[in-house]
């Protein structure tokens, strides 16, 4: 057994010892309510020696990482959503360990996608030893050994870390309230559709100094607020679809624009409150200011960038109100096998839907959709708080499939569409669809 190994396991005994030991009290507290609420939160910042970006080039540790925890649960079911200050993020080994050791039902991974994170070993991207596995043309499931992942400590440690994270916010529960909304957003630091169209030709538009109007885009912020019985909010989840990528090539590991949003939310509403970045249908959409940034300035406008949005989403809270319904936790597994765009193969896809009530659905999805796909799904939902979580893995089907783009984006080409895509070109419409026809299942439109 390996050093991490055994950290790993006394770490997770200790957790399962303090979690049994306070099982007990913990039932008589929230017997008085039918709906219970946890939070955890974690830091996963690998050591200055051991940090490198996807390409395999050192960074400076610039601000911490983190893996943030919201257990949700009722009478029948319970799910742990995971937000995670990088890339991508799909563990099955989480996944496991996690149901396993805690008993919860259902686990999200879903990562920020922050540019500027830590990359494991086995997905750095060096030619010619290691090719390009997003420009390959075949699913990462191919060409990415993910269960090899766990062979780098940091990784392997991350993992650890998060599965006993997962126990804490199980073991923390309390008796909540969840209510969800969303409304307006405009900033001046995002976002943009970085695909320009004109007669038919993509040109990719990676920033925007001058704010030109673009489209397809979401004007829009989502918000998901646990509250206890007195009213005090204990988790803050902010749902945004924008790549992170402001510090991307700027040598540091940094959480980006979600690390500073979820800062200033935590200094507004209190310590006691954990808030959440999760990731939408953000596939084409990027910040206004990448490539000109320079020196402290791109620093400067991440940070402003997520104060912005953290801003934002306050406004929405304000106008939030509660159906007074105890709330009611269904979901949907689903296993879609797609054909992939060129040979005979084909590809397993989970989606893991979430329905609270008739007051919100949420779409976990391994990839990274475009922005219509999130329209399309918010547009034939019966909840009018339909959110598309990107770059989220529940453990069934293919970890990652890379961009999802729309039929018509694959006819006019460029990147995330014919480069960076492997799927059939109508996979993201079905994957909409059958998001579509779980949501209705678990809300029928007669309620």
């Amino acid at each position: 057994m390996t050093m991490t190994s055994i950290t790993s396991v006394i770490i997770s005994l200790n957790v399962l010892l303090t979690f049994i030991g306070s099982d007990c009290a913990l039932a008589s507290e929230l017997n008085d309510s039918s709906f219970q609420a946890g939070t955890a939160k974690v830091e996963i910042t690998p050591s200055a020696e051991s940090a490198v970006d996807l390409l395999g080039q050192p960074l400076r540790l610039r601000d911490p990482l983190f893996a943030r925890v919201l257990v949700l649960k009722d009478e029948k079911v319970s799910i742990a959503i995971v937000s995670v200050d990088l890339i991508v993020f799909a563990s099955q080994k989480v996944i496991s360990e996690a149901k396993a050791k805690w008993g919860v039902d259902h686990v999200i991974l879903s990562a920020t996608h922050t540019h500027a994170g830590m990359a494991p070993r086995g997905m750095i991207i060096k030619p010619p030893s290691a090719p390009d596995w997003t420009r390959s043309g075949k699913a990462p499931a191919e060409t990415v050994d993910w269960p090899g992942l766990s062979a780098d400590p940091w990784y392997a440690e991350t993992e650890a870390k998060i599965v006993v994270a997962i126990g804490k916010a199980m073991q923390n529960r309390f008796a909540a309230r969840i209510v969800a909304g969303k409304g307006p957003f405009e900033s001046a630091y995002m976002a943009h559709n970085r695909r320009l169209v004109h007669d038919g030709r993509v040109s990719a538009l990676w920033e925007n100094p001058d704010r030109r109007p673009t489209q397809p885009i979401d004007p829009t912020v989502g918000v998901i607020r646990v509250e206890d019985l007195s009213g005090k909010p204990r988790a803050f989840a902010v749902h945004y679809a924008c790549h992170p990528v402001a510090l991307m090539g700027a040598g540091v590991v940094s959480r980006d624009f979600p690390g500073a949003m979820v800062d200033y939310l935590e200094q507004e509403l209190g310590d006691d409150c954990l808030a959440m970045y999760l990731q939408g249908a953000q596939g084409d959409l990027d910040p206004y200011d990448l490539h000109n940034l320079r020196g402290d300035n791109r620093f400067n406008i991440a940070r402003q960038a997520g104060i912005s949005l953290g801003k934002g989403s306050l406004r929405v809270a304000k106008e939030l109100k509660g159906s007074g319904q105890s709330p009611k936790l269904q979901v949907k597994e689903s296993l879609l096998t797609l054909p992939n765009r060129s040979g005979n193969k084909t590809t397993d896809v989970g989606l893991l839907t979430v329905v609270i009530n008739r007051d919100l659905a949420f779409v976990a999805i391994p990839g990274e959709p475009f922005i219509q796909h999130q329209l399309d799904l918010t547009e034939k939902s019966p909840i009018a708080n339909t959110f598309i979580l990107g770059l989220a893995y529940h453990g069934q089907g293919t970890p990652f499939v890379v961009y999802i783009p729309t039929v018509q984006a694959v006819r006019e080409g460029g990147y995330g569409a014919t480069e960076c895509s492997f799927l059939a070109a109508d996979a993201g419409e079905k994957m909409v669809a059958e998001a579509v026809l779980s949501i209705r299942q678990l809300v029928p439109s007669s309620q």
